[in-house]
């Protein structure tokens, strides 16, 4: 298989995907039962054709542990630009030599599954991420909230992988009946590094017939 350095078009998705590799495994350091959600897991679990910046995640609300990770990310050589904890969740924008990455995360105890997360040098290390109905289901809320392409089309991509369309099948109604047009539909094809860049009523129509 071609590692994910050489089939990232961009040199900048390359350092942010060096990056991120570097926040997860040292994640893992101070919260091992952490887990990843979003794009991230997308293209990195589950062979998603779209590069995510952001490195999302669940964990606990342990602020001596949280302190830790940020102290252990500046010694693996990211500058704290900016750190936000919320009653909730956790924000901050991380820069890594010239690049800059966000890491945020989700103050819950979530159960994750055991799952190779693939680096950009085309190595696996395993972690805990969502299923794929589980992170579908979280695709279509944060769809429905936000209408931005790339979380359409991360579901379009899901769809295409769920075998068990009746474990997500009122999550689909859901999406249909309150289905709005993305507001972004152009940048699409700058985060699509693979293959063509599908549009909003070719997707719909793929959802539709699978639901």
């Amino acid at each position: 298989m071609i590692p994910l350095i050489l089939r990232l078009k961009k040199n900048a998705h390359k350092e942010i995907a060096k990056a991120q590799d570097i926040l997860v495994e040292t994640l893992y350091e101070v919260f091992d039962k952490a887990v990843i959600h979003g794009g991230t897991a997308l293209w990195r679990c589950y062979k998603g054709k779209r590069f995510s910046e952001d490195v999302d995640v669940y964990i606990e609300k342990n602020i001596k542990k949280i302190n830790q990770l940020f102290e252990a990310f500046e010694k693996k050589g990211f500058t704290i630009k900016k750190k936000k904890i919320g009653e909730n969740s956790l924000y901050s924008n991380l820069k890594f030599n010239r690049i800059h990455v966000r890491f945020e995360a989700l103050f819950k105890k979530i159960k994750g599954s055991l799952h190779e997360y693939e680096t950009v040098e085309g190595n696996f290390i395993t972690i805990y991420t969502l299923t794929e109905e589980e992170l579908l289901k979280e695709k279509i809320a944060t769809y429905l909230k936000r209408l931005k392409t790339r979380d359409l089309y991360d579901i379009f991509f899901l769809l295409r992988h769920i075998e068990k369309i009746s474990l997500v099948k009122n999550d689909l109604k859901k999406l249909i009946t309150k289905f709005r047009q993305p507001i972004d539909e152009k940048d699409l094809k700058v985060i699509v590094y693979e293959g063509i860049i599908p549009k909003t009523e070719e997707m719909l129509m793929y959802i539709k017939r699978r639901a």
